[in-house]
């Protein structure tokens, strides 16, 4: 095998411990960004600098380690990509075990975490003024007579129930916080419950989970992204064959 033939699969297997990083990687981005409910992350700068050091960092760090920076050329056999792929999956862990023994001589995880933290940075900066006119929008929504906090409530009930994507503690805990709320008499901790609950479902159901509390078409039409008119409609011929 010739040297440069060598060296596109010794990137190869650099950018394989990148994309083997991705899945980890998008688990935290989902729980960072939970409660920015109308999020999209492939309309978002910070997204795709977010994705960018997810994918060149591992690829570095293990592109830097095989080839104790680029002094010596790994053997190309299975067991590199087999290598980059475990340290795809342990990037974290990796980083953190190369930082402390100096293999390292840049503090590479303060910059991954640094490029990091602008990505969320610019996600923030897009979506947090969303959310935050959105919730108090609804809170002021469910304060309306016609809204049904507790048709809502059992709506969502129903919802975590059916959900077999949760675990069973997440399930219990959702239901347990729902039993509450419905049990509640004020109905400002019913709210409460609700704003931290719609985090939890997924943006395709909004607005069948809103329209379980009976949000008015008005509402929806007014601080529902316009991705939603269709659902929004949808929900406004249903509360008019009610009527």
């Amino acid at each position: 095998m010739n040297e440069s033939l060598d060296w596109e699969l010794i990137t190869i297997a650099a950018l394989i411990a990148g994309l083997f990083n991705l899945p980890v990687a998008f688990q935290k981005l989902r729980q960072t960004c939970k409660g920015l409910l109308f999020f999209e992350p492939l309309k978002s700068p910070g997204f795709w600098l977010w994705i960018l050091a997810q994918l060149l960092f591992p690829s570095i760090v293990f592109l830097a380690w095989i080839t104790n920076f680029f002094s010596v050329k790994p053997v190309v056999d299975a067991m590199l990509f087999l290598r980059a792929i475990a340290a795809g999956f342990g990037f974290t862990a990796f980083l953190n075990s190369r930082t402390e023994t100096g293999f390292l001589t840049l503090d590479i995880k303060s910059l991954y975490d640094g490029v990091v933290r602008v990505g969320f940075a610019l996600i923030a900066s897009q979506e947090t003024r969303r959310t935050k006119t959105f919730l108090r929008a609804l809170e002021k929504e469910l304060h309306q007579p016609s809204a049904d906090m507790s048709e809502g409530l059992r709506s969502l009930r129903a919802y975590f129930s059916a959900d077999i994507a949760l675990t069973l503690e997440e399930r219990q805990k959702f239901l347990g916080s729902i039993s509450q709320a419905l049990s509640e008499i004020q109905i400002d901790k019913q709210i409460e419950v609700v704003e931290n609950l719609l985090p939890e479902v997924r943006q395709r159901d909004l607005v069948d989970a809103l329209e379980g509390f009976k949000c008015s078409p008005q509402f929806l039409q007014t601080y529902l992204p316009r991705r939603f008119a269709r659902s929004i409609t949808s929900a406004a011929s249903n509360q008019a064959l009610r009527l």
